[in-house]
């Protein structure tokens, strides 16, 4: 075996080394070995899959998967004693999508998945609604949480916030644009957004021309306030515009209105989104 001892090796900027695998690491200090840190804006333009680096910008440890920058550890906001407020925050910061602690004025801190990448990013998870528990989602309180963790898009059944905790959230985040409410129907690829001027009550009826039936099909979109009749609960409209809306619950007194509904449509399950 061939042994090589150098004090120092220099290499130009973007150098490519080649070792043949397998390979053996060893280091013998104890001191720590130090990774490349850059900020955000600095990370490569063209990352290899496995490329790990310190992110200077939210103080982070994270790795390029070949499609995204995952953060590994998260030594700033969003953390266990450093939540966040809202997703906004950490969207401001350059924070890929994933798990974080959220924590809205005056309430509960909770481990919340966070999209960054989709419609301006910033959206904090706060209902994962299934047909399978039909109604359950018709509900002012939370639903099937555990501990603090808040819910997931692989949840079998419905885990939702409560209107009071997504209330806060609202009211904590900086976003002033038009739609801050985002339900995203997955069983028939539908997407409402709601009027950011709409305050969270998911069992009340959202009819008579409410900033929760001022809705449209695209982020930030022209909004249509489509005048529902009383059956429609929470968010949207059931009834008015042919499959075009859908609404939160419908006619719960029936008993078997299942998930997201609308009259052409039918059910769905899928999620609600809050910025």
């Amino acid at each position: 075996m061939s042994e090589l001892r150098v004090n120092k090796i220099a290499v130009n900027t973007d150098p490519s080394i080649e070792i043949a695998s397998p390979m053996n690491v060893t280091n013998s200090g104890t001191a720590g070995m130090p990774i490349p840190v850059g900020t955000t804006a600095q990370r490569h333009s063209t990352p290899t899959k496995g490329m790990l680096r310190w992110n200077s910008t939210y103080d982070g440890l994270e790795v390029w998967t070949g499609t995204t920058w995952f953060t590994l550890l998260n030594g700033g906001i969003g953390t266990v004693n450093n939540p966040a407020p809202n997703g906004v925050a950490l969207k401001a910061l350059g924070l890929p999508s994933g798990v974080y602690y959220i924590k809205p004025t005056n309430e509960a801190s909770y481990q919340m998945y966070v999209d960054n990448d989709r419609n301006g990013g910033g959206w904090v998870l706060c209902a994962r609604v299934t047909t399978a528990s039909c109604q359950a989602h018709i509900n002012n309180g939370s639903v099937g949480l555990g501990g603090n963790l808040g819910p997931r898009t692989g949840d079998s059944t419905t885990t939702k916030m409560s209107d009071d905790w997504m209330n806060a959230l609202r009211s904590s985040s900086t976003y002033s644009g038009s739609t801050a409410f985002w339900m995203e129907a997955t069983g028939f690829g539908k997407n409402v957004f709601i009027s950011s001027a709409a305050t969270v009550n998911l069992v009340s009826s959202a009819s008579t021309n409410n900033e929760r039936t001022r809705i449209s099909t695209t982020y930030e979109g022209s909004l249509s306030d489509r005048d529902p009749n009383t059956g429609t609960r929470g968010f949207g409209d059931h009834h008015t515009s042919s499959g075009t809306y859908f609404a939160w619950g419908r006619h719960p007194e029936d008993g078997n209105n299942c998930g997201f509904r609308e009259d052409t449509n039918g059910s769905s399950s899928g999620f609600l989104w809050v910025k």
